[in-house]
């Protein structure tokens, strides 16, 4: 794939990262820690762009319910899911089954369902891109009892924190706690994925001493970042990207160390699952109103069969992680998404260093106009089912001008 090189330093900062910081929300109460928690958050919003936050507001309780409950969905029967299979809904929610998705037009290898907290459908004479919003499909409550309540529960949970952490972000970047309000929808838009990725096959034997699936070289690492990788689709559990909206608080069920994070050299750093944890990671609209102060960090799931066994070689199982991504209002306009007045030591914080990223930039022009524009065109392409049912003429455009974009990137 090719690497696609951006533009930014911060300043009396490595401008790089090799490994993901530790935040402790707790410290955030106290007249006396917050100064080092808002320290500690703005090092990670502008240099790395992902933290591990730990002490959230979050309880144990709410985390082992839902978790246990999204596992029983899964384990229902095929068909049972595909009575909320995404293909129908206009809105993009409700189950996908494996190979249906694609990153960077390569299929990725997991099952998902996606839930969103409620917001009305968009009328007929409203924008298509507002279809990203609309009413989820849900089981039977049959089949899994509890769900819906262990579901919303949670998503109302980390929309709490989601609302705290928006205060805290104005905070560390030396603005109002209220700076950044008027960015969001009240109640916020906020989308949750069940992630399920299976184990992939078993490496093949290789002739030159290298792993290898299906053709594909395995990884050299120094401390733990990658220092080569040829990965293939039959490695993707996701392809690199960005996330769309203003942060992703991610829970990492199980123990498979598959998410990456692309450092600005564009070295892999892995992001092994550290319990009663939450990884955040911020997403292309935060970087859009901050004028790229705010570092959106490419990512990936790779799912190499090492790390799908224990020390003994026993088998650890599926991945299960669950993402929330907290939206910006979907109808800012460009001129909204550049209204925010950063102080100038902030504004002065990055500049002038290239930055390395396999995301696609295709994605970049439609976030920097509108949210929802982004949102629209990332789901479309991301799942080309829904998208030949509901609109085709759409997802034709937006084929065509990603085959468009990759192919100046490659002679770029």
């Amino acid at each position: 794939m090719a690497t696609m090189t951006e533009t930014c330093e911060m300043e009396g900062a490595s401008p790089t990262f090799t490994s993901i910081p530790v935040l402790d929300l707790s410290l955030a109460e106290s007249p006396t820690t917050k100064p080092k928690f808002l320290s500690q958050l703005r090092e990670a919003l502008v240099v790395v762009g992902f933290f591990y936050l730990k002490n959230t507001s979050v309880s144990a309780d709410i985390r082992k319910t839902f978790l246990q409950k999204s596992v029983d969905l899964f384990n229902l029967p095929l068909e049972k899911k595909l009575a909320i299979d995404m293909i129908n809904s206009k809105h993009f929610l409700g189950y996908s089954r494996l190979g249906c998705e694609k990153t960077a037009r390569i299929t990725d290898n997991r099952e998902m369902f996606d839930f969103l907290t409620p917001h009305p459908a968009p009328g007929p004479d409203e924008p298509i891109y507002l279809n990203v919003m609309g009413p989820n499909q849900w089981p039977d409550e049959k089949a899994v009892p509890g769900f819906r309540q262990a579901l919303e529960t949670y998503l109302s949970a980390i929309g709490k924190l989601g609302d705290t952490m928006r205060i805290l972000v104005a905070e560390a970047l030396d603005m109002e706690p209220t700076a950044l309000v008027k960015f969001f929808n009240d109640p916020p838009r906020n989308k949750l994925s069940l992630l399920k990725y299976p184990p992939p096959p078993l490496p093949l034997p290789s002739t030159n001493g290298t792993n290898r699936i299906n053709g594909t070289n395995g990884v050299n690492r120094t401390n733990g970042v990658s220092k080569e990788d040829t990965t293939g689709g039959e490695f993707q559990g996701v392809g690199p990207h960005k996330d769309g909206g203003f942060l992703t608080y991610l829970l990492q069920a199980t123990s498979q160390v598959s998410l990456e994070a692309q450092n600005k050299s564009g070295l892999w750093v892995p992001v092994p699952p550290i319990p009663d944890t939450l990884v955040v990671n911020v997403g292309r609209s935060l970087e859009s109103i901050t004028r790229g102060v705010c570092t959106a960090t490419t990512h990936r799931v790779n799912l190499r069969p090492g790390n799908f066994v224990d020390a003994n070689r026993d088998p650890l199982g599926p991945r299960y992680s669950f993402p929330v991504f907290q939206t910006l209002k979907v109808d800012l306009t460009r001129e909204d998404l550049s209204s925010l007045k950063l102080p100038p030591h902030i504004k002065n914080l990055v500049k002038d260093v290239n930055v390395k990223s396999d995301a696609e930039a295709f994605f970049a022009r439609d976030h920097l106009e509108c949210p929802g524009k982004g949102i629209f065109t990332a789901r479309l392409t991301s799942h080309p089912d829904v998208g030949r049912r509901w609109y085709p003429e759409q997802l034709a455009q937006a084929l065509k001008e990603q085959k468009e974009s990759r192919q100046k990137e490659f002679r770029g």
